[in-house]
C-alpha cells in the first residue's frame, strides 16, 4: 500500500508536522511561491546544496525576500521519494512587499520497483508563454493543461515550445536532444528552468545550448528529459525513439544513487 504524503510548516524555526498553507497565503491565492523538488534516497536528500541555491536564488529574485538557514523535515531512513520546498510571499495584498514569508514543505513517496525505463512524449499543440524567467513558481496551471493532455493522448510526457516556435521544455524537465550527433539543450536565454539534473548532467557531456524551432524535433535521433524524480528518461516521440546516449546517462544517473 502506497503511503500518504506528509506536510510540515516552518514555524518560529521549526517544522510542525501535519500543518497546512492557510488560504491567506499569497502562495495559495495568486501562485506567489517558488519552489525546489528534491529527490529522496533511504531518508538522505540529493544533490541538497544545489537545490537550496536555486530556491533562494529565485526568492530573492521574485519575493525579495531570504531563504533561511535550515534543516529539512525530519524523515525516517526508509523515505524514498521527493520532498518539494516551497517559500511563499505570506499574507498581503498582491502588490505589498513580502514581509512575513512562509516556508513549507511536501514529501510525495516513490516506488523505485514501480520505474520504467523509456517513457513517451508528444509536443503539445499550443503554445505556452515562458514565465518568471524559468523560475519554479507555484503558477503551474499551464504544464499541468499540458500534461493531462498528453496523458489523455495516451503518452506520459507533454513538450512544450513557446509563441516563437522555440522548444523549451517537457512540462515536468528540462530536455535534451541529439542533433547530427551532438548533445543539445534549450538555451536557458528562452526562460528556461535552470533544473539541478541537468546541471549536474552539463557538468560531465558536452552540450550545445540552442534557440531550436520545435517544428525541426523530428530531425533529432535522440530524445530525453531530466528533473528529480525520474534522473534522465529516454523518450519516444512519434520516430525518435530512445538511444544509446540516454540510456547510458540514465544508468549512470542511477548507478550514482543520485535520483530516487
Amino acid at each position: 500500500m502506497k503511503s500518504a504524503p506528509r506536510a510540515w510548516l516552518r514555524s518560529d524555526g521549526s517544522w510542525q508536522p501535519g500543518a497546512d498553507l492557510p488560504l491567506t497565503d499569497r502562495g495559495v491565492r495568486y501562485g506567489m511561491s517558488v519552489f525546489e523538488t528534491i529527490g529522496l534516497r533511504a531518508g538522505k536528500p540529493l544533490l541538497l546544496a544545489e537545490h537550496l541555491a536555486l530556491l533562494a536564488a529565485s526568492g530573492a529574485d521574485l519575493l525579495g525576500t531570504t531563504l533561511p538557514e535550515i534543516q529539512l523535515p525530519a524523515l525516517s531512513l526508509d523515505a524514498t521519494g521527493v520532498l518539494r520546498l516551497y517559500l511563499t510571499a505570506g499574507d498581503g495584498a498582491p502588490t505589498a512587499p513580502v514581509s512575513a514569508p512562509r516556508l513549507f514543505a511536501l514529501f510525495e513517496p516513490h516506488d523505485p520497483a514501480g520505474r520504467t525505463d523509456e517513457q513517451t512524449a508528444r509536443l503539445h499543440p499550443e503554445p505556452v508563454a515562458p514565465f518568471a524567467s524559468g523560475r519554479k513558481t507555484a503558477n503551474y496551471w499551464l504544464n499541468c493543461a499540458a500534461q493531462t493532455s498528453a496523458r489523455q493522448a495516451g503518452c506520459h510526457h507533454a513538450l512544450l515550445a513557446d509563441h516563437d516556435g522555440n522548444l523549451l521544455s517537457a512540462a515536468f524537465g528540462n530536455l535534451f536532444f541529439v542533433l547530427d550527433g551532438q548533445l543539445c539543450t534549450p538555451s536557458l536565454a528562452l526562460a528556461v528552468r535552470p533544473g539541478v539534473i541537468r546541471s549536474r548532467l552539463m557538468q560531465d557531456q558536452t552540450v550545445r545550448e540552442v534557440k531550436f524551432p520545435a517544428a525541426r524535433l523530428p530531425e533529432a535521433s535522440e530524445l530525453f528529459l531530466t528533473n528529480s524524480r525520474l534522473g534522465v528518461m529516454p523518450l519516444q516521440c512519434e520516430a525518435i525513439t530512445p538511444g544509446p546516449l540516454g540510456r547510458a546517462l540514465r544508468a549512470t544517473f542511477l548507478r550514482e544513487n543520485i535520483v530516487p
